[in-house]
């Protein structure tokens, strides 16, 4: 990649395409039967892998990888482009690389709001608190509101 991404570059890209969100439903291997597993996507068509790399590299965490749809004949039939992922899903990385990148280099709209919802998610999960059956309403709660953040821009 000859171009050089900043900081502020990925921040301005994350609004457009990248989606803070939290994997919560019934598992019946967790403590209270509930999974609570924040993450981070950006997805993009597989030309902008080299973006996904530097991006990767600058924030110092996570996983880039292909996405595959191949099972789904609808995407054939559509012309549907080869996707890449970046992911980051391990709390300890969420917090100690993602969220205080974030907190240095801001993002704006609502984006901005998501990510002030996720990050207290995060924190209770750090704390805890998806342990005890109060944290998890807290938690499902903070959930929802990040569902209506991506999905209205509530």
């Amino acid at each position: 990649m000859t171009e050089v991404i900043s900081p502020e570059n990925i921040s301005g890209f994350v609004v457009g395409e990248g989606c803070f969100y939290v994997e919560f439903g019934k598992d019946v291997k967790y403590k209270l039967q509930t999974r609570v597993r924040p993450s981070f996507i950006i997805e993009v068509v597989e030309d902008d892998l080299s973006v996904l790399n530097a991006i990767k590299e600058i924030i110092g965490c996570g996983t880039v990888y292909n996405v595959d749809y191949g099972r789904y004949e609808a995407y054939q039939t559509k012309k549907w482009k080869k996707h890449v992922r970046y992911k980051v899903s391990n709390i300890t990385e969420i917090s100690t690389k993602l969220v205080p990148f974030f907190e240095k280099y801001p993002l704006f709209g609502k984006k901005l709001r998501a990510f002030e919802v996720f990050r207290l998610i995060v924190q209770k999960v750090l704390d805890k608190k998806h342990l005890e059956e109060e944290g998890l309403k807290e938690i499902s709660k903070l959930v929802d509101q990040l569902h209506a953040v991506n999905k209205r821009g509530v």
